[in-house]
């Protein structure tokens, strides 16, 4: 029996079946690692070695293989005994006539071991930069027995995220034995076989080298039919057109990219408001970019709410597009966008927008020809606070403010003085809130002057209403005898409603020279007029008496005492 006679039956029943495959440098390679270890002198069937029978089917499969394909050969333990690093490209990886390859091969003569697992990674590093996918096919009669760990190397194979297959064809190997190289095909989905004769490892080998058709890499754009904008999100179910199995499902931009076997396929295709289908055929190579022209079916509005007195775009808007003929309404809300898109059936509508107390509305004609910009202005409610106050009150007097039409309990009353820009912090929002109409008791300022009483709104801290008020010098706020005894008690009498302190300090001392935390609660006045007592200092001199305002510190009365001996 001759061997590449074998090779033409079993080759021509998978041709029959479907045809080798010729591609180009770009897209394919292979590699044969072939092992030529010294065990392949071993006799296998009708007193013919290893070698002998693997050289036969190499010599058909070299035959009757396509010569346009790239292949190449890395062989190991042919030159020398014993060395684990006797592995030699033989054939570079190229197109080359079936008579090289079947040379290429006969001419090695098995004597060495089997570092099968450097082999691959030698057959790898031969694999073209262009190849879109490749095969790794060893051949070999042995295990591994130069330390190598084949299935360490599979694993680096499949990390790389390349297209590589490697198979294992096991010659002359027990079961067991050809199991242990399992991980090298189960790694990167290459097959594995166990072959006992010729006619087995030329089955082996034809099957491996049946390559299925490259997949094309396709681009597919929804694009809006009007004007050929790309759409920036779809949902795609891309299928087969004569088996309608499903290629492509999933929710995805609007310009995907999909690897595809040749053949024809049909894309239906939906996105808000739009829908599209489209029929289209992969080539075997160079597949163009289909675009599927997306027909409208929702009017789309872009809806934007602005504030009528500065213009600025408002968040957190609630919308309400209400159908004038159905009367069906289409609820939405803004939330980080400048223009909200919102999808309605065609026809007239009324637009309606709040946003806290502030709101608006807008008519529209929603159609499929043009999506359309609307800018709705929101605004509040007028609001009329009238204020009750006395149009005069003395320095740090307390008294009474009315108010009626307050907007909220929230609002806040500032007394300022007059034409300043106040800075209203927080907490003085929160001190100064009105709680409603009602009558609310304000202190004025110990400083003498023109203020205006003003009534800020809590939703927006805007003046809604103003009062100007007079603040005049209190009257006599304190008076003590000109002379007294060393520690001695004596009366001071107080009064013009300010809260403070009154101090006897040294003479000469500085207004601003403040004294103690301490010493200023334990001489505190309450403002109200009355009589407090102080206890002059036990050595002689002159003093001064300080009446000290409360929250400014400012000196609010000074007068001389003598201490006398």
């Amino acid at each position: 029996m001759l061997m590449p006679n074998l090779f033409r039956t079993v080759l021509t029943t998978a041709l029959l079946a479907g045809p080798l495959a010729a591609q180009d440098s770009a897209e394919h390679a292979s590699v044969i690692v072939f092992d030529a270890s010294g065990s392949m002198w071993a006799q296998l069937e009708d007193g013919k070695s290893r070698i002998e029978i693997a050289r036969e089917v190499m010599d058909g499969f070299a035959d009757e293989r396509d010569a346009d394909g790239p292949i190449g050969v890395v062989s190991y333990g042919h030159n020398r005994r014993g060395d684990c690093g006797d592995i030699e490209t033989v054939l570079p990886v190229g197109q080359h006539a079936g008579s090289d390859l079947g040379a290429t091969i006969r001419a090695l003569n098995p004597r060495g071991k089997t570092p099968l697992t450097d082999a691959m990674a030698q057959a790898r590093d031969l694999l073209p930069r262009t190849a879109e996918s490749a095969d790794i096919i060893l051949i070999t009669d042995g295990l591994e027995n130069c330390g190598g760990d084949p299935c360490a190397l599979a694993a680096e194979f499949a990390a790389e995220g390349i297209d590589l297959r490697a198979h294992v064809l096991g010659f002359a190997l027990e079961e067991s034995e050809v199991q242990t190289l399992s991980c090298v095909p189960e790694q990167t989905g290459g097959q594995l076989f166990t072959t006992q004769s010729g006619t087995e490892l030329a089955a082996a080998l034809t099957e491996v080298a049946e390559i299925a058709p490259a997949t094309q890499s396709v681009t597919l754009t929804a694009i809006d039919a009007r004007d050929g904008t790309p759409l920036p999100r779809a949902t795609w179910n891309v299928a087969e057109d004569e088996t309608g199995e499903t290629a492509f499902d999933a929710h995805d931009g609007g310009r995907v990219t999909l690897d595809l076997m040749p053949g024809d396929y049909a894309a239906d295709v939906r996105a808000p408001g739009f829908e599209g289908m489209a029929e289209f055929t992969v080539p075997e190579r160079d597949a163009p970019p289909v675009e599927i022209e997306m027909e409208k079916t929702r009017a789309t509005l872009l809806l934007r709410a602005e504030n009528a007195d500065t213009g600025a775009t408002l968040q957190g808007v609630d919308w309400v597009a209400i159908n004038l003929e159905t009367e069906e309404q289409v609820e939405a809300a803004t939330e980080n966008e400048e223009y909200l898109p919102i999808l309605l059936p065609p026809g007239d509508y009324r637009i309606e927008a709040s946003h806290d107390d502030m709101a608006g509305a807008a008519s529209v004609s929603a159609t499929l020809e043009d999506d359309q910009r609307i800018d709705v202005a929101l605004a509040a409610p007028e609001v009329e606070i009238d204020l009750a106050a006395p149009a005069e009150v003395q320095a740090g007097a307390s008294f009474d403010v009315t108010i009626d039409g307050a907007d909220s309990d929230k609002d806040y009353l500032v007394l300022a003085p007059e034409d300043s820009a106040e800075e209203v912090s927080r907490y003085q929002r929160m001190d100064n809130r009105v709680g409603g109409d009602g009558t609310k008791e304000i202190t004025a300022p110990s400083d003498p002057g023109d203020y205006e009483l003003r009534y800020h709104l809590a939703r927006d801290n805007t003046i809604a209403a103003r009062q100007p008020l007079t603040v005049t010098q209190a009257d006599s706020l304190m008076t003590a005898p000109d002379e007294v005894r060393p520690e001695t008690a004596f009366d001071v009498t107080v009064g013009g409603g300010i809260p403070g302190y009154v101090v006897i300090v040294e003479e000469g001392r500085a207004p601003d020279d403040i004294v103690s935390r301490y010493d200023r609660m334990k001489n505190s006045v309450d403002g109200d007029e009355g009589t407090i007592t102080r206890t002059a200092p036990e050595t002689p001199g002159t003093y001064l008496l300080r009446y000290h305002a409360g929250d400014d510190q400012r000196v609010l009365a000074e007068q001389t005492i003598r201490v006398a001996e």
